[in-house]
C-alpha cells in the first residue's frame, strides 16, 4: 500500500472508529480524493479571457437568459466581490467564472454530478471594471451570460 493511499484513508478509518463503526467500514466513508492532473491548469493559468474559455471546452458559446447572475453593478472592494450563479439550464455540469480584465482571467469552476442543483456563491476577484461572464457546460455544449461591473477607486481598479 502506498503512504498516500493511507494517509488519505487514515481520517475515515478513525472517523469510522469514533462513530463506534468496525474498521471494514471506513472504506465506505473514504472518497478518493481528486486528481490533481483533474483540475483546468491550462485554463487558470491562460491571461486572457478568450483563451481561458478556449480551454473550457470545444466550440462558441451559445447565449444564454436560462443562466442568472448576481453580482453589485458598483463593487467597492474588488479583492472580494460577492457573485450568485445559477444554471436553469438541464443537464449543467460544469460552471465557470471569467473576470476579463483579472491577470488571471478564470476565477472559477464548479462541477455538478448527480442532479446536484447548479448553484454558486462565492466570493471573486473583480481587478478592474469590465465584463464578468459565467461559461456553463451541459451535456457538452457550451453557454455564456456576461455581466457589466464597476470597480471603484476604493478597490482593485
Amino acid at each position: 500500500m502506498k503512504r498516500r493511499t493511507l494517509l488519505r484513508g487514515g481520517p475515515a478509518v478513525f472517523a469510522a472508529g469514533t462513530l463506534g463503526l468496525p474498521g471494514w467500514l471506513a472504506p465506505v466513508f473514504a472518497q478518493p480524493a481528486p486528481s490533481i492532473a483533474d483540475w483546468n491548469k491550462a485554463g487558470f493559468d491562460a491571461k486572457t479571457a478568450a483563451d481561458a474559455i478556449r480551454h473550457l471546452g470545444s466550440g462558441t458559446p451559445a447565449s444564454s437568459r436560462d443562466i442568472l447572475i448576481e453580482i453589485q453593478d458598483v463593487i467597492e472592494n474588488g479583492a472580494r466581490a460577492r457573485i450568485e450563479v445559477t444554471s436553469r439550464i438541464p443537464g449543467t455540469q460544469a460552471l465557470s467564472i471569467v473576470s476579463d480584465r483579472n491577470p488571471y482571467p478564470l476565477a472559477a469552476t464548479f462541477s455538478f454530478t448527480n442532479g446536484a442543483d447548479p448553484y454558486v456563491s462565492t466570493l471573486i476577484k473583480v481587478a478592474e471594471s469590465g465584463t464578468l461572464r459565467v461559461i456553463v457546460n451541459a451535456e457538452g455544449r457550451l453557454y455564456i451570460a456576461t455581466r457589466d461591473v464597476k470597480t471603484t477607486i476604493g478597490g482593485c481598479g
